[in-house]
């Protein structure tokens, strides 16, 4: 019997907690530009995730409706990525080390694996309250079958399956996140940021390290000293301490 013979059952749509509402997009569909999409038209709102049906990858993306300052709603791009450790580390292999780097990359064993992303609409105003905003991830689970590399090939860039999650799929890693960024939302709803703080510098790759920092086309370099108490970036550049704000890391109306 050849592979092409075999039947392959579909996965099962994943099942996520009451306050969120799944709305699975097509592979090859990027589920952050659907809920940003269904944001801007109103037809979707708080609570909201999209999911893509595609078996290579894990991703999704939330539509959240803050009542706090961008400033502080802003935290949800480092609290997705807190979460997201915290789902692998639990369903995935001890040898799984999972590091941050800022503001959205998440690595595997020192390989980059996926990202998170934010979205405000209109101005990045710190001090304003965004009409909504989107959080989104994708995960590499298994490397494009159309790629033009090898796995293991580029050194700088890995999938789950190379790093021994071989029994992880796109339901159980999907469901998993959100299971865990529900519980950082109401840690962080009544107790602030700092836990996720914590949780983020414990994992952050290049602490102590030169890195470079891109931010609206805009080159940012020097060593990574840590995050500020709201997420920022600290970069120690020519003796100088420099900020760089986490509302900076969020895409705009036009990106």
């Amino acid at each position: 019997m050849t592979l092409s013979q075999i039947d392959i059952a579909p996965l099962a749509d994943p099942e996520f907690p009451p306050a969120f509402t799944g709305h699975p997009v097509a592979a090859g569909v990027d589920p952050f530009a659907a809920a940003i999409e269904a944001a801007r038209a109103q037809s979707h709102g708080a609570g909201d995730l999209f999911w893509s049906r595609d078996t290579d990858c894990a991703a999704a993306a939330l539509i959240l409706e803050p009542d706090v300052a961008l400033a502080k709603a802003a935290q949800m791009l480092p609290l997705l990525m807190v979460a997201i450790g915290d789902a692998l580390g639990g369903i995935g292999p001890p040898n799984l080390a999972l590091t941050f780097r800022w503001p959205g990359t998440i690595l595997a064993n020192g390989a980059t694996v996926g990202a998170v992303r934010l979205h405000v609409p209109g101005p990045r105003d710190p001090a304003g309250i965004p009409d909504h905003m989107v959080v989104g991830y994708a995960l590499t689970i298994e490397a494009s079958r159309n790629g033009p590399a090898e796995p293991g090939h580029d050194l700088a860039a890995t999938a789950l399956m190379e790093e021994g999650c071989g029994e992880l799929d796109r339901t159980l890693i999907v469901e998993a996140v959100a299971r865990h960024f529900l519980s950082w939302i109401d840690g962080w709803t009544h107790d602030g940021f700092r836990a996720a703080h914590q949780s983020w510098t414990s994992r952050a790759d290049a602490m102590g390290e030169t890195v470079d920092i891109v931010l609206d086309g805009v080159r940012h370099s020097g060593t990574m000293i840590g995050l500020d108490d709201a997420g920022g970036a600290l970069l120690k550049t020519d003796g100088r301490t420099v900020l760089l704000p986490l509302t900076d890391a969020a895409s705009g109306a036009d990106s």
